[in-house]
């Protein structure tokens, strides 16, 4: 069988080589030195899979990765009742995120004494009279030591288990999202098999009760790794049906475990089931469940993958929102006009079998292309392949295509003032031909006047040829103009 200590076979990850980890504030650059990590082994702490894409390994869809996306859904706000933690009690969160005009809630279970019938009533009450829904529940993880050794403490936990169920029940919510087993608990096959009967035990309660286990890739948990989730939904057949049991997509969680977000939730496939959101910080990693904003994640590329995933529910924001609206201020300055961006237009528009026809629909690029843009127009080429890259995973459309032409071209000038002749020559040709599909303009980019003086650029090289290259005359590297400037 395939375990989750073993590189997992599936293909569901765009590239061929492993990366160079790098810290944010000193990067690493193509074509200079870096500490290489180990190749993935079938006794590695990280697979290949979970390495995010370096330079040279852009590639195209795999395979049925953008079969039947057709669709996008509306992406809502809403807060965890851990946001308020410590300093409001978890029946009071109702009140404290209505006052933020919050309308939809997590409720976290903080003690076993909040898993008790008549506290379940309480927030119910509370909730109904603050006008807030509550759409999950989250257990206390440590509160369920299912996997232990110790019999007693499984039972105990499994019967604190029903009673966050009868809570979920009791709170008109949908999903009750469990942490699993932590990754130590799950180190052999017979442990991945007790995990696996575990989850089919609890989907089938849940199920019975009428809400779904969601079952969250947290970064020290059995689901941390990219890998781990796609060994997990293999079995998923036999764990329980779709209204059963899901996934809970957290990229701060796998950020933290060194995974890709988007192929995490590439991964996770039409069973996301909740979403929380916070921050990561790669300089500060002790900084943990920042308010999304406050760290580097890339957040218009990550709404656009949710929404464009099927998710229809709410997003949960994880990080600490204080007593007063400061922080939700600063959520929503980040966060609403990326929701806005996505649905400028009719959801079911977005998504068309021609890319002339995509790009009609969007009227113009996301927030990171843009950002992307205005990097390569300022020669940092290498941090435009990054926010780039983002936007070319959370897209589905066929405009992806032009994303990863306008990331080629600037990775080929950066190779071109690297010295990198092969390298040049290759990721030119290769973006000026993606782009090439997108003419005379796209997105309001003057995608005609970018390839033709591209072109001339690689003519430039061929002629040099790979002794030349130093000769390159920086000057001759075009601009990304739209067709109003």
């Amino acid at each position: 069988m395939t375990t989750p200590r073993e590189p997992t076979p599936a293909h569901v990850v765009p590239f061929r080589q492993p990366r160079v980890r790098r810290a944010r504030g000193a990067r690493t650059q193509p074509g200079e030195a870096a500490t290489q990590l180990p190749a993935a082994s079938a006794g590695d702490g990280e697979a290949l899979a979970d390495r995010l894409l370096d330079v040279t390994t852009i590639a195209d869809p795999l395979p049925g990765e953008q079969d039947q996306v057709r669709h996008i859904r509306a992406v809502q706000l809403g807060a965890s009742s851990g946001a308020f933690y410590p300093h409001t009690p978890t029946e009071d969160t109702p009140f404290a995120a209505s006052r933020l005009e919050i309308s939809t809630i997590e409720i976290m279970l903080q003690t076993a004494g909040e898993y008790d019938p008549a506290f379940a009533r309480r927030v119910a009450a509370n909730a109904r009279a603050a006008g807030v829904s509550v759409t999950s529940v989250h257990s206390m993880s440590h509160l369920h030591p299912m996997m232990s050794p110790y019999p007693r403490r499984v039972d105990e936990g499994r019967a604190l288990f029903q009673q966050g169920i009868e809570a979920t029940v009791a709170l008109g919510a949908r999903v009750l999202v469990w942490h699993g087993p932590n990754r130590k608990e799950v180190q052999t096959d017979d442990d991945w098999e007790r995990f696996i009967e575990l989850a089919h035990d609890l989907a089938q309660a849940c199920g019975e009760a009428g809400v779904t286990l969601g079952i969250e890739n947290v970064s020290r948990g059995a689901l941390a790794l990219v890998r781990n989730v796609v060994t997990f939904a293999t079995r998923l057949g036999e764990i329980g049906s779709q209204g059963q049991v899901g996934f809970v997509f957290d990229p701060f969680q796998a950020a933290e475990a060194g995974a890709n977000p988007f192929m995490m939730l590439a991964a996770m496939g039409n069973r996301v089931v909740n979403v929380h959101v916070s921050d990561y910080r790669e300089h500060d990693p002790a900084s943990r469940h920042l308010l999304p904003g406050d760290g580097d994640l890339p957040w218009s590329a990550l709404i656009r993958a949710v929404a464009g995933s099927g998710y229809s529910g709410p997003i949960m924001i994880e990080g600490p929102l204080g007593t007063d609206t400061s922080g939700i201020g600063r959520v929503r300055e980040t966060m609403d006009p990326l929701i806005r961006s996505v649905f400028s237009f009719e959801p079911d528009r977005n998504r068309h079998e021609d890319a002339q026809d995509t790009v009609t629909a969007v009227a113009t690029p996301p927030a990171g292309v843009l950002k992307g843009i205005d990097l390569f127009n300022r020669r940092e080429f290498y941090a435009q392949h990054e926010e780039i890259e983002a936007e070319w995973h959370a897209e589905r459309g066929p405009v992806r295509t032009l994303y990863q032409g306008l990331l080629q071209i600037g990775v080929g000038f950066h190779h071109a003032l690297n010295g990198n002749y092969p390298g040049a020559v290759a990721l030119l040709a290769d973006g000026i031909a993606k782009t090439s599909e997108f003419l005379p303009e796209a997105l309001g980019i003057d995608t005609g006047r970018l390839v033709s003086e591209t072109q001339a650029c690689l003519d430039h090289l061929r002629e040099a040829g790979p002794s030349g290259i130093s000769s390159f005359d920086s000057s001759r590297i075009p601009h990304i103009a739209f067709v109003t400037d």
